[in-house]
């Protein structure tokens, strides 16, 4: 009965430890990908703001 007890608690703790480092693997993952796609848009973003410049500009200079 000792030894069952002691196998059920050394598992849990050593379960628990796995877990824990998978979930920190999986949000650091996550964190990089979301960075990567923040890139990404930021990039598309200021792209149409310079388009959306030019054309006011123009506007501007036409009337």
């Amino acid at each position: 009965m000792d030894a069952f007890l002691a196998g059920l608690v050394f598992g849990t703790a050593f379960g628990m430890v796995v877990v824990g480092f998978l979930a920190v693997g999986s949000y650091q993952r996550g964190f990089s990908r979301a960075l990567e796609r923040r890139k990404e848009w930021r990039g598309e973003l200021v792209a149409r703001q310079v388009v959306a410049r030019r054309a006011l500009e123009q506007l501007r200079k036409a009337s």
